[in-house]
């Protein structure tokens, strides 16, 4: 007989604790809030309420990107509507959120009354149906497939690194069920082929040797978990190296081997010339987009390129499959070090070191404010950049040895890293996440400060105050007032959201002089929410941006 203490929503937490989650995120409402009580009764489960549904899914964001799974809860069609522009970025950028959705009850259900929260119609399969384009898996929970259906999506979010969504009524979620017999991975689905991985090593030993060579490595290698078996692949050879920027952090940006980051025609020379005019390029877990290669500007002969990709690799041009990316990323290792003659692509020169362009007592200025904010960053710190000045103008230099780097560059969802950086902060507790914000973006996701100060983490806030939409002035409209944001009192708006002496240090830089002092002062207060206001000229620009923006508009893609 069923254990009737242990139903389909203790269930359901069990396995979300199991796929690495701790904590939930989420705002309550009717329909979700009786199975609510299973998490707030769980000795492995912590509820994290966000002041909206579209910041509970950002947060989740973050923390499946540091956590390696997230999930979270709304209610049904106001509540999972408000989140599905963050399950679109999490499905675009590849990070494992689940999405659980409080239904109205069965009984409800099958009159088909006029139920709140739905269109009015007597049908509950709408909201279902405008997930299915941005979620991996997708289930609506019955007695007779809960157990099943719960693995299924938590698995595939898990092995596609994408987010699901699972539809569950309160009456259903009390409903008795057995627990769970088997482990939800009992170990990772080996998908390789032993044949296509054979020939693939063949490939590299007839494709490489004495041909100057240049790696570039990108964002699949950081949802694959693999940066440390890349680490070992780098300290094993010469080889030259680059990322675009959606993998920035991934490797050490210090070494004489950087080349700086790669982005199409608006790269520096030195890593232009290392990608481009080497004789065989190995991409490591690329994915170009407009946004990392200045409008698809990349100038690359697949014929020279070694692509090692999500369950398939390829020698120019030459296809192997199926193959997981650790297993050819091993492969890779194993050629390279085997005592081939491997060329390293001589760098033109040495990637420089920024000379500080403005006067201490002069403006801030972009191509001088993201290398003074670099050279303050420590280890360890999770670095989130909106999509805006913030993301270009730090994708351009140097951050330090053990940083990670976060941006939304494919989905560019202005205001999610403001959240993001909270989820990230309860994901990861031991590590202070950096936040870089434009005044616009912060605008659309402020409220959840008052989360991460009723959480008590120790976020560095800095915000750009360049009265509005910087980066759009740059692609259109300088001086058309759509770009404007309303004027706020910046140094005031974390008082709003709970913020004191104790728990928060305000700050405000004009000048670069106040910016190392205020940076300084950052560093010195590692135990509470730091929140700089940086003032910068509303047309002053990085120099990455301008490049990118300037190849981007004879495309005629804005």
């Amino acid at each position: 007989m069923t254990n009737t203490s242990y139903t389909i929503a203790d269930y359901l937490f069990d396995r979300i604790a199991e796929a690495g989650a701790s904590d939930i995120f989420g705002v309550p409402g009717d329909f979700n809030l009786p199975f609510l009580d299973n998490i707030i009764a769980s000795d492995k489960l912590r509820w994290i309420g966000n002041t909206n549904e579209l910041n509970a899914g950002y947060a989740a964001d973050g923390y499946a990107r540091e956590r390696g799974f997230a999930a979270m809860v709304t209610t049904f069609g106001v509540g999972e509507l408000s989140a599905i522009n963050a399950t679109a970025g999490s499905y675009a950028e590849y990070a494992p959120v689940l999405h659980i959705v409080g239904a109205p009850a069965t009984t409800l259900q099958d009159t088909k009354r006029r139920i709140h929260h739905t269109l009015g119609d007597g049908y509950f399969n709408h909201f279902i149906k405008m997930v299915e384009p941005v979620t991996i898996a997708r289930a609506k929970i019955t007695p007779e497939n809960a157990a099943s259906e719960i693995d299924r999506v938590i698995r595939l979010i898990l092995k596609k690194q994408r987010p699901g969504y699972l539809l569950l009524s309160p009456d259903i979620a009390k409903l008795p069920i057995y627990p769970p017999s088997t482990k939800l991975i009992d170990s990772v689905e080996d998908i390789t082929s032993q044949a296509a991985l054979a020939d693939f090593k063949s490939a590299l030993l007839q494709f490489i040797p004495k041909k100057t060579t240049t790696l570039m490595a990108d964002l699949m290698v950081h949802r694959m978990g693999l940066q440390n078996q890349l680490k070992a692949l780098i300290a094993d050879t010469d080889i030259p190296y680059t990322t675009l920027s959606w993998g920035k952090s991934l490797l050490d940006e210090h070494s004489e081997r950087w080349a700086g980051t790669y982005a199409g025609v608006a790269s520096r020379p030195v890593v232009k010339d290392a990608v481009e005019n080497c004789e065989c390029l190995i991409k490591i877990g690329v994915n170009y987009t407009d946004t990392t290669t200045a409008g698809f500007s990349q100038n690359i002969d697949e014929g020279r390129v070694i692509d090692l990709h999500y369950e398939r690799a390829s020698v120019g041009g030459q296809i192997f499959a199926p193959i997981a990316l650790q297993d050819s990323l091993q492969a890779l290792h194993e050629v390279l070090t085997s005592g081939i003659d491997v060329m390293a692509k001589p760098l033109l020169e040495s990637v420089e070191i920024h000379q500080q362009q403005g006067n201490d007592d002069d403006p801030i200025r972009q191509d001088d404010l993201w290398h003074m904010i670099a050279t303050k960053l420590e280890a360890h710190n999770l670095v989130f950049a909106d999509q805006g000045t913030a993301y270009f103008g730090i994708s351009d230099v140097r951050l330090p040895e053990g940083v990670t780097f976060y941006g939304q560059p494919m989905w560019g969802s202005i205001g999610y890293t403001l959240p993001a950086c909270l989820g990230a902060g309860v994901a990861s507790p031991n590590k202070r996440s950096v936040l870089l914000i434009g005044d616009g973006s912060a605008l659309l996701t402020i409220q959840d400060l008052a989360t991460m100060l009723r959480e008590k983490l120790n976020p560095a806030i800095i915000l750009i105050n360049n009265e509005g939409y910087t980066v759009e002035r740059a692609i259109h409209g300088e001086h058309q007032p759509y770009n404007d944001i309303p004027r706020c009192d910046w140094q005031v708006m974390p008082q709003a959201f709970g913020a004191t002496d104790d728990n928060c240090l305000m700050l405000c830089a004009t000048t670069p002089k106040e910016l190392k002092l205020a940076l300084k002062q950052m560093q010195e207060t590692p135990d509470k929410m730091v929140f700089l206001e940086v003032i910068t000229d509303k047309h002053d620009i990085p120099p990455l941006l301008a490049d990118i923006a300037a190849a981007l508009k004879p495309k005629e893609q804005y």
